[in-house]
């Protein structure tokens, strides 16, 4: 009988098991992943860091249930070749053969190669090693360098733990690739409000201490710390695939087409590891968000298994919980869409704020602060590529509106 073999173990590569598993009981699969741990939530990481979440609670799985599932799984394991004549992945361990191959093998936390990154005390938060790691360490005074989501959840969680928190980042607004900067500088002040100290386009030059970190150098100033935890982005794990023939796009992920295909017949990929299309624009991205690849892993077990599923393209949508305001940013930012003519919807309401950006008359992107509802309506149009135009036409006719009530929830945002 033919088997399928995924490299991975996270959101995209249990989805894809999951997916086989609900239609097709008898095929073998075979599961292998580098950690020795069964699949957990990494979007959790920062909960457990803050000491919301226990350790025990970051887990979905329990490893009995691979079984129970009829999975064989190759945990603390690491594919060093993977060989596609013959079909098989070679480790320093063993060699697994396989009919059809599912790469999904992830992004990793880079720490840039500047002087002292390798002092005792430079962290990055990516798996349970890493917290387990940080809160052995008995951090004290930290600089987050970075400031994406996971810059923000991890100064949150540590101040507080009672730390002294300092975030680096290297333009201008914090969060930059998620957030305009009228959102980010209510997101800042939220944070500075709270005791952390935002530094803003300062570039980190360096690193110094005797055997452990002391002090972080940046091009202003010098900040004194114990402890460094680096959120300046990840680089995909594509290495094995690549020297195997895998093309990789031009953003440095593994390409694939809208059925997860590789450029090798039988090898599909998903999740972190992969540039798929922006939904919006119909452009390659890295998508690094749970939804995404969840979805990912779906169709390319469907397309595994001999059915034709396609995928629709990745969207954005970033949640951050910052000491219990939502903050929501739905599509794309301004800084993408640089170099296009956007018209901007912008309210508030006391504690309230929302912006859309609207361009060539289809919503592309929306943020908000202090607002959990009637943003699903919003996506849904977005995805659907409703104009506003259209929009507008249907919520002025009472009979047209009563049909589609959907819509409603967006009208506040959109008028």
């Amino acid at each position: 009988m033919k088997n399928i073999v995924i490299i991975g173990n996270g959101a995209a590569a249990n989805s894809a098991a999951e997916t086989i598993r609900k239609h097709d009981f008898e095929v073998p699969i075979v599961m292998i992943a580098r950690e020795n741990l069964p699949e957990y939530s990494a979007c959790a990481l920062p909960d457990c860091l803050s000491g919301w979440v226990d350790r025990s609670k970051l887990f979905i799985k329990e490893l009995p249930e691979y079984a129970q599932m009829g999975i064989q799984t190759r945990f603390g394991l690491e594919i060093k070749q993977i060989d596609t004549s013959e079909r098989k992945l070679i480790s320093d361990q063993e060699t697994i053969y396989y009919d059809k191959l599912i790469i999904a093998t992830g992004s990793r936390a880079i720490i840039p190669p500047v002087p002292g990154h390798d002092l005792s005390g430079n962290f990055v938060l990516k798996t349970v090693g890493d917290i387990d790691a940080i809160l052995a360490y008995h951090v004290r005074k930290v600089v987050v360098v970075g400031s994406g989501n996971i810059g923000i959840e991890v100064a949150e969680a540590l101040q507080i733990r009672g730390c002294q928190v300092t975030i680096v980042e290297l333009m201008e607004d914090i969060l930059p690739r998620i957030f305009d900067h009228e959102p980010a500088g209510r997101i800042s002040r939220i944070l500075i409000d709270r005791g952390i100290q935002v530094l803003t386009g300062e570039k980190v030059l360096g690193i110094s201490g005797d055997q452990r970190v002391e002090a972080v150098t940046t091009d202003c100033r010098s900040i004194i710390c114990d402890t460094v935890i680096w959120a300046a982005g990840v680089k995909q794990n594509v290495e094995a695939a690549s020297a195997a023939g895998v093309k990789l796009g031009k953003l440095g992920g593994i390409q694939v087409n809208s059925f997860m295909q590789t450029n090798i017949d039988g090898i599909y990929a998903c999740g972190d590891c992969i540039e798929s299309m922006d939904m919006l624009t119909g452009y390659p991205t890295l998508s690094l968000l749970w939804p995404n690849a969840k979805r990912q892993g779906q169709i390319a077990a469907l397309n595994c298994l001999g059915q034709k599923a396609e995928y629709e393209g990745a969207v954005s949508m970033v949640v951050e919980d910052i000491y219990g305001i939502t903050a929501v940013s739905m599509g794309l930012n301004s800084r993408v869409l640089a170099r296009e003519e956007i018209r901007v919807l912008e309210g508030q309401n006391r504690e309230l704020y929302w912006r859309v950006l609207v361009m060539d008359d289809r919503i592309m992107g929306m943020q908000t602060i202090g607002i959990s509802s009637g943003l699903g309506a919003v996506m849904a149009l977005m995805k659907k590529r409703t104009t506003l135009s259209e929009f507008h036409r249907v919520t002025a006719d009472p009979h047209l509106a009563r049909r589609i009530a959907w819509y409603l929830p967006a009208q506040r945002f959109l008028e």
